[in-house]
């Protein structure tokens, strides 16, 4: 072990902003106190070390402290120097300590022990050692530490021998009941990192999801919308859609057996994973294309709590889609100022329209068009230029700017 500790320590040296040794001053001048690199970033060393595999440079390191997070926050925005900027965001629910220095972030949590009441709920916290506070992570190949002053590593749960099998195995019995959002984590690793799920983790899952709508441990009660799980699955969605391959992630989840924690309604076949694509070319929301084919819309909103417009957007795209289902001779004539008037005089939602593109059929290319190109087209003429020609400001005068701009959108068509 001493080989990967002095990798891991000559790694570590390495941070920007000298952060190593200002956390080495900082125990030398807090005696007892111990603090460790935790998570990704100790990681994706070692996946480094072993599979020769090269990460970017670290954008944010997780430290846990036995003693105050606040106080090495102060301490190393105090100290630290050649920064334009260094802020410090103070989290009392978790004991937790955010430090944004220029485009980096370092996480500063209070070693805890967490428990969880029921699935998907916020836990409750008390504060521990390193070696309980690795208990509560996810996966093994999350919950190894390097502690500074030591330089002792913590693998307790065979963490390093996971990395070096390519290998995802959840870190107890209960991890995905604790948060379900970690299937999501746990594909993103698979996609991500080429690893593989343990058969006892994938088996621990899909029991997990089969047993939806869990129950409360203090009320024996079903807990169908747990608010924390769906703000957590939503925010793992969106650091995918940043960082990770979307379909690839989801196409994982199909494969496990596990979508239903998405919606139950998807049918992850060619079509859907090419919109899905296609949502993120467009910059549309990934959210409600997963959501958008629920049979219970209403639930599937309240379960990732979709706000009013956001279900605004999902009424109106089946809604939309349902009139060109059953008006396709009609549309098929439609020349790009008629696709014009048939969406502005609705007041559709560019995420509608969005949505309708990603869907494929046979108008996606029209509704495309309109979304980068005829939206944008104006009339030549202004009210000001129509008003020196003796018009009068009114409905009039609109309807000839509309007609204006709609002569304007069709010669698109005919060059």
């Amino acid at each position: 072990m001493n080989d990967i500790s002095d990798y891991i320590q000559g790694e570590l040296i390495k941070t920007p902003f000298n952060l190593y040794n200002l956390i080495t001053k900082y125990i030398e001048s807090n005696k007892n106190t111990k603090v460790a690199f935790v998570g990704g970033y100790l990681r994706d060393l070692l996946i480094s070390k072993f599979h020769k595999k090269s990460f970017s440079k670290p954008v944010d390191i997780d430290l846990v402290i036995e003693g105050s997070s606040i106080s090495l926050a102060k301490f190393i925005k105090k100290n630290i120097v050649n920064v334009d900027l260094c802020l410090i965001k103070e989290f009392n629910l978790y004991n937790t300590v955010e430090i944004n220095i220029n485009d980096y972030k370092i996480d500063i949590a209070c070693a805890r022990k967490e428990i969880y009441s029921a699935p998907g709920l916020n836990p409750t916290v008390n504060k521990s050692t390193i070696e309980e506070d690795l208990k509560r992570r996810d996966f093994s190949i999350n919950s190894i530490a390097f502690e500074v002053s030591t330089k002792k590593i913590y693998d307790l749960y065979g963490g390093i021998s996971d990395i070096k099998s390519k290998r995802l195995n959840l870190l107890h019995s209960n991890s995905i009941s604790d948060d379900p959002s970690r299937l999501i984590r746990c594909a993103k690793y698979a996609s991500r990192l080429d690893f593989n799920i343990s058969n006892n983790s994938l088996k621990q899952s899909q029991e997990t999801v089969r047993q939806w709508p869990w129950k409360s441990s203090e009320t024996h009660q079903k807990v169908i919308y747990p608010p924390a799980l769906g703000i957590r699955i939503r925010m793992e969605l969106a650091e995918i859609c940043k960082h990770d391959n979307l379909t690839n992630v989801i196409s994982i989840i199909h494969k496990w057996e596990i979508i239903s924690i998405l919606n139950e309604n998807i049918k992850v076949d060619k079509r859907f994973l090419r919109g899905l694509n296609w949502i993120k070319k467009v910059k549309g929301n990934h959210m409600l294309y997963l959501l958008k084919d629920s049979e219970d819309l209403k639930k599937a909103c309240q379960r990732f709590l979709v706000n009013n417009s956001e279900i605004k957007i999902l009424e109106d795209y089946l809604n939309i889609k349902k009139i060109l289902n059953t008006n396709k001779k009609n549309f098929n004539h439609f020349s790009p100022s008629s696709w014009t008037e048939f969406i502005e005089s609705r007041n559709l939602n560019d995420e509608t329209v969005k949505l309708l593109i990603c869907d494929g059929g046979p108008y996606w290319r029209k509704l495309f068009r309109w979304l980068f190109i005829y939206k944008f087209i104006k009339s030549k003429k202004d009210g000001e230029t129509l008003k020196k020609e003796g018009w009068e400001p009114g409905q009039e005068m609109g309807k000839e700017i509309k007609r204006l701009r709609y002569l304007e959108i069709d010669k698109l068509n005919r060059n």
